[in-house]
């Protein structure tokens, strides 16, 4: 193994006792960005997000502030292209949110987690199969999961994957989400339409 391998193994039969905890409670709010159609609290077992459990379980993703909320919710369309698309934009909201009851979240960014093997590769690295894999382990003993998102920076978590059973959760929602077009450029973040097509010019000789 080189340093341009990924180290991160899924836990397999490691023990998670004594692993460190963060407690969630309503006292904070949490952000989420989700389809204006849909309601926010929706906990997915598809397979497609980092932290997904199997159903019947699932994982809501929620983000400690806004920015963090909007970047994760558009992805890698905003790493890489640098702006959001008017369309995404105008199909989503951004909601404030407040988890009712406590949740006790596995602290992947405490320091001690990476003497349970995790590393920060848990929250960097594509496919999901060993993020998942340490999300059904962390399931056994936790209530979700603290951690630092991927298109995000900053030197503290951000973010936190809620488990819980799959599908749509009847929890107190926003009564007034913010249009995330509006959300994102007071942030600024630039929303606009992506062209239609790329004029190529040969550079000169």
């Amino acid at each position: 193994m080189s340093r341009d391998d990924v180290a991160l193994r899924a836990p397999g039969s490691r023990t998670l006792t004594g692993f460190p905890g963060w407690r969630l409670t309503g006292r904070e709010q949490v952000k989420r960005g989700h389809r204006v159609a849909n309601g926010p609290w929706w906990f997915s077992s598809s397979g497609g997000g980092r932290f997904d459990l199997q159903a019947p379980r699932g994982t809501c993703y929620v983000a400690f502030d806004e920015r963090t909320a909007i970047r994760e919710t558009v992805g890698e369309a905003l790493a890489s292209l640098g702006v959001i698309a008017h369309a995404f934009a105008a199909e989503r909201a951004l909601s404030t949110l407040r988890v009712p009851g406590t949740h006790d979240l596995a602290d992947t960014c405490a320091e001690p987690a990476a003497d349970f093997g995790v590393t920060r590769e848990l929250c960097t690295m594509t496919p999901y199969d060993v993020p998942q894999a340490w999300a059904a382990a962390f399931d056994a003993e936790f209530d979700g999961i603290r951690y630092q998102t991927r298109f995000t920076t900053g030197p503290t978590a951000n973010a936190a994957a809620v488990f819980g059973p799959a599908g749509g959760a009847s929890w107190p929602v926003d009564p007034r989400p913010e249009p995330f077009a509006a959300a994102a450029q007071r942030c600024g973040l630039a929303v606009q339409p992506l062209p239609r097509t790329v004029r190529i010019v040969d550079p000169p000789i």
